[in-house]
């Protein structure tokens, strides 16, 4: 694997807060010239580093919510039905786990009846021996959102303040259509593409393509999200938690997790257990503190179970190798 120097940890982490920056504003919150934080980044991207994707709002691919999953395996290891899995369009994030369900898996499918479907093909994987779905019914926080700790608290602000100008979802207002749903499936592939390169492929004017630019973004209809390691920014052990909440206190734990900095993706689900985030922690002992200090400690929560990613072989639709290094982005397609 890799090992990436400070320089490139701090343009990691600040590409996760302004993912749209443009280089010469990254070279000033990082103290260098614009051309090296363009050729550093070339090479993140190059050498399968890094990647920064459209994360979509949910509503234009599927018209439900994810389900998350836990397996069972059975007459096949886990590694040859994670390979299966990996194959499925559906499947969002894949991993091998600690605990007594080897294989953890988010799939989004574009509607009940699909993910019925889906779950029923699952099932009959040859290998696997059962499925535990914990269909998500609402969540608090997405990966998009995760910034990992590497910037001084000025260079972090002033990444807020370029976040801040560049986009201001205000999701919810209708779908996007004709030229805008081209723009959408283009900055899905790549979120950081300028008005004056999306003119071209749309065939309009870069004051049309400007526009459509801002209405994209300011929808919330897509969101640029960095895609990366864990470990390249010092943070060696991924998790699963389960939270079972008092009846009452779902939404209140949701968000308080959802607002925690170890935390990804935060979910309230149809289980026992009715909380299920994944996060980041930067080795296991800081797992057992956040477990101890942090999360046993917010009002509400009964109990807490938390399984190790042991190796992720898949998340945001991005294949991972056995180094962390990213495949291609294969998003399911727009609706």
């Amino acid at each position: 694997m890799e090992i990436l120097d400070e320089p490139d940890r701090r343009l990691a982490a600040a590409l996760h807060i302004a993912p749209r920056a443009t280089w010469d504003e990254l070279a000033a919150v990082l103290g260098v010239d614009a051309s090296t934080v363009s050729r550093r980044f070339a090479r993140l991207v190059r050498s399968g580093i890094l990647r920064i994707v459209g994360e979509t709002d949910w509503g234009l691919f599927s018209s439900t919510l994810p389900v998350h999953l836990r397996l069972q395996t059975g007459s096949a290891s886990p590694a040859q039905v994670l390979e299966k899995l990996a194959d499925f369009p559906e499947v969002q994030r894949l991993a091998l786990t600690s605990g007594t369900h080897p294989i953890f898996a988010t799939v989004h499918a574009a509607s009940e009846p699909a993910t019925a479907e889906l779950l029923s093909r699952i099932h009959d994987l040859p290998g696997v021996a059962a499925v535990t779905s914990l269909p998500v019914l609402d969540y608090s926080g997405k990966g998009s959102g995760w910034v990992p700790d590497v910037l001084d608290e000025a260079q972090r602000s002033r990444c807020v303040e370029l976040a801040a100008a560049a986009e201001a979802p205000d999701a919810g207002r209708g779908r996007p259509e004709g030229t805008e749903r081209q723009a959408v499936e283009l900055l899905r592939a790549d979120p950081r593409l300028a008005a004056s390169r999306l003119a071209k492929p749309l065939g309009v004017a870069r004051s049309t393509a400007q526009r459509i630019l801002h209405r994209v973004f300011e929808q919330g209809w897509l969101r640029a999200r960095v895609e990366i390691d864990g470990s390249h920014l010092g943070y060696a052990t991924p998790f699963v938690l389960r939270v079972k909440t008092e009846p009452s206190a779902a939404l209140q734990v949701r968000r308080v997790l959802g607002a925690h900095p170890s935390t990804r993706f935060v979910t309230q689900v149809a289980s026992e257990h009715n909380v299920l985030c994944n996060g980041l922690a930067r080795s296991r002992t800081h797992l057992a503190e956040l477990i101890n200090n942090d999360f046993a400690a917010v009002a509400g929560v009964r109990e807490l179970d938390a399984d190790l990613f042991l190796a992720e072989t898949k998340r945001y639709w991005i294949p991972r190798g056995a180094s962390g290094t990213l495949g291609e982005f294969a998003p399911p397609p727009l609706l």
